[in-house]
């Protein structure tokens, strides 16, 4: 696969609307990095300069050491997954997925049967062995009033099985081509045309030829794909994706799963070496969504790839992702990994966007030894690790940061030894099924907390309450950036 460097990269549009301030970053190979941010913030606009599809204002982007600034998107040897598909409604699965490589050529072995006799008895023995199957399994399907789609599926992937056991065959019987060494000749030819001594031509002309009887080098063509090459590919990769009875289908006959599914498995097939999502599930139910989150993170898994991934999501992000790039308008925020940056958000927006429910923030001041809310009304008396962290800031006023999660019911017996109680009243609570969050208010400031469904909470109630000491988070009221 692939590592990619961006170093100093800057987006400005012709309206002077400026979308990617100074963007420095380095992916390693195999990692599965996510750019997540709200909209606007600048992480299609990123991706979409790696794809080719912007250009780059100023600034410099590497794919394995190569300067890929002024090189034509079809020469990166990148596959893309669109927001909405891209797939050719007129076309099957395999079509969609076979396109890009029938487009394309590459460098491939020569090699030459070397049993002719031996291998055409093999080829006649397989087409007369999945003649038979097709026959038979044909008639199974018609005896069980299987529909007529069901049965051109079976005949399609029977031929394509047939057309894989041949090439298997192949193998067998065929051994590389040598040949010699082109460059060398070249390069006597070159001198050859500049010779203008006789004795130094016939000379130069013995070299060439005996150069060319020396066959020790394997030869290689560039060429197209041949329909079987390709075949094997597309099949190959709709079996790891489960796409295999689909192949015949065009995208109208596919659901909106499968049909990304075909989105990825184009992708996939080209052996790119960077694989680059946008947005990929944001079309999708809620339902779809989860179970393809699980299905990419399969892929990358058993691929081993180098991923970019643009989501707007965070759950997508926490789920899936090596590396996280969190952007706000143009900006990198924070890099870092999903536990990086849940558990030490570098600013308040980085800390407000990764999790859910959100981080909630209560504005107070340190007097010393206690946080105090704005309103007076409820202190957190601090621990010393707490009160050594906000020394230069006694008086000031602060933000606390804690997640839902971490205010605790008083009652909840696995957090017996908080303390620093506090009151809240329920404004509105959700039941989630396995867990409850309920909207609470102390005194002006509002809180949300994260519970189990064994406790209730209903609209009115006053509960009391703890945070979790060791969970907290501060952050500097001016700069919004987190202190320690």
């Amino acid at each position: 696969m692939a590592q990619l460097h961006f170093k100093h990269v800057n987006k400005i549009y012709p309206n002077n609307v400026q979308a990617v301030f100074d963007f420095n970053l380095d992916i390693n190979d195999k990692e599965f990095v996510v750019f997540v941010g709200p909209s606007g913030c600048g992480k299609s606009t990123t991706l979409r300069m790696v794809a080719g599809l912007e250009d780059i204002t100023s600034g410099e982007i590497y794919i394995d050491d190569v300067l890929i600034n002024d090189v034509p998107p079809k020469n990166r040897n990148i596959s893309m997954v669109f927001q909405n598909y891209a797939l050719y409604p007129h076309m099957t699965v395999f079509e969609n997925m076979a396109f890009s490589l029938q487009m394309r050529k590459d460098l491939f072995p020569v090699y030459e049967i070397s049993d002719q006799e031996g291998y055409d008895k093999e080829v006649d023995q397989i087409v007369e062995e999945f003649d038979k199957k097709e026959e038979e399994g044909v008639a199974s399907l018609k005896a069980k009033k299987a529909i007529k789609e069901e049965i051109k599926d079976f005949v399609y992937r029977n031929r394509l099985n047939r057309q894989f056991a041949i090439s298997k065959a192949r193998e067998k019987y065929q051994t590389r081509v040598m040949t010699y060494d082109h460059d060398k000749v070249a390069e006597l030819e070159k001198a050859l045309k500049q010779a203008t001594d006789e004795a130094e031509k016939t000379k130069l002309e013995e070299e060439i030829k005996a150069v060319r009887e020396v066959r020790n080098m394997p030869a290689f063509e560039y060429r197209r794909y041949t329909k079987n090459e390709i075949a094997e590919k597309v099949v190959a990769v709709a079996e790891t994706i489960g796409l295999e009875q689909y192949l015949k289908r065009k995208p109208a006959a596919l659901s909106g799963g499968q049909r990304q599914r075909v989105a990825l498995g184009r992708a996939i097939v080209r052996n790119p070496k960077v694989f680059l999502m946008d947005e990929p599930l944001s079309n999708l139910d809620a339902k779809l969504r989860v179970q393809m989150r699980t299905e990419i993170s399969k892929i990358y898994q058993n691929l081993g790839v180098t991923v970019i991934y643009v989501t707007h999501d965070q759950t997508e992000a926490m789920t899936m992702a090596t590396k996280i790039v969190c952007m706000k308008d143009g900006y990198i925020q924070q890099i870092g990994s999903p536990k990086e940056l849940f558990n030490k958000p570098t600013n308040l927006f980085v800390a407000g966007f990764i999790g859910s429910p959100s981080m909630n923030f209560i504005n107070g001041k340190f007097d010393g030894k206690a946080f105090v809310f704005d309103d007076g009304d409820i202190k957190i008396n601090l621990d010393k690790a707490s009160i050594d962290l906000l020394k230069d800031y006694v008086n000031k006023e602060l933000i606390l940061g804690v997640r839902p999660e971490n205010i605790v019911f008083k009652g909840d017996k696995t957090r017996d030894h908080l303390s620093n109680t506090f009151p809240l009243t329920c404004d509105l609570s959700e039941l989630l099924g396995h867990e409850l969050i309920a909207y609470n208010y102390a005194g002006n400031t509002k809180l949300v907390v994260k519970t189990t469904a064994v406790d209730e909470m209903n609209t009115g109630d006053v509960k009391e309450y703890c945070i979790d000491l060791d969970r907290m988070h501060f952050f500097d009221k001016e700069s919004t950036n987190r202190i320690g």
